[in-house]
């Protein structure tokens, strides 16, 4: 059996547990195959500042794929060096921060560059998603932040009840809005990003960046904004909590993020 060259792993619902721990199992299971030669990438909707300790804990130092594809980065404790990025475009994202905060100003947007976290005020919604994160946002002016020749939003992230995710999210498939991607990561997230951008369309840069194939490379993922990364690669892993769907795009199906799905099948090419 072929050992892969390059390993890449969502985040949330498959290399975390439903207590947001990573399994001791999983970490050993990655060291052995880091150890024996491999390359272990992240790829996440979270930002770089989010996915930091969880690299650390598998003792990683390697790329780390964020806002599902629109930035490439490498990240030490003091410093963020970005790789490749594919931002919203300026003015479409003032659009849409203007469209949400006129609109549904219950919802809360939140912007992010880089590894800054932009919210216009600490809210209930905010509290709950820095809790679950581990870090703090800054609280600025957003639609003065947007108008700033520097400023670059790789995400915009929509948080609110169902029924006003839904509406936000029907009123952005208006053609003004043709040059983003939005989608539900869960029932009150509305998670948006340049249109293309993708984990698998951020892998295929990295695997040619790093001379390799996509043959050559193994993947796990759990929902559908993973589906075309496990489709893309030599061998998608699909986690047992995967939707149907997704479990049918795999090439192989494993236990679910609260077992040793991971590590099942890393040892059996690197144990």
């Amino acid at each position: 059996m072929t050992k892969p060259k390059l390993i890449l792993s969502d985040i949330d619902g498959t290399l975390l547990t439903d207590e947001a721990k990573i399994l001791p199992a999983t970490v050993m299971s990655v060291k052995r195959a880091v150890n024996a030669g491999a390359t272990m990438v992240l790829a996440s909707a979270r930002s770089p500042k989010g996915m930091f300790g969880l690299a650390q804990q598998l003792g990683l130092n390697s790329t780390m794929i964020a806002y599902n594809g629109a930035l490439t980065a490498k990240m030490t404790a003091t410093k963020l060096t970005v790789l490749e990025e594919r931002p919203i475009e300026p003015q479409l994202a003032a659009k849409v921060q203007r469209l949400v905060a006129q609109n549904w100003p219950e919802a809360s947007i939140n912007i992010y560059t880089g590894n800054q976290w932009l919210v216009s005020e600490m809210g209930s919604w905010e509290t709950q998603e820095a809790t679950g994160i581990g870090y703090q946002p800054e609280v600025v002016n957003q639609a003065a932040w947007l108008q700033r020749p520097t400023a670059v939003s790789h995400k915009v992230m929509i948080m609110a009840a169902p029924a006003v995710i839904q509406a936000i999210e029907q009123a952005l498939q208006a053609p003004v809005f043709a040059g983003i991607s939005a989608y539900r990561s869960k029932p009150t997230y509305l998670e948006i990003v340049a249109a293309g951008v993708s984990k698998a369309a951020a892998l295929q840069t990295l695997i040619a960046d790093e001379k390799l194939s996509p043959a050559q490379a193994i993947a796990f993922g759990d929902n559908f904004n993973d589906l075309a990364l496990l489709k893309l690669v030599g061998v998608g892993v699909a986690m047992g909590n995967a939707p149907a769907a997704v479990k049918t795009a795999a090439t192989v199906v494993t236990t679910d993020n609260n077992h040793n799905g991971i590590q099942q099948v890393l040892d059996q090419y690197f144990a």
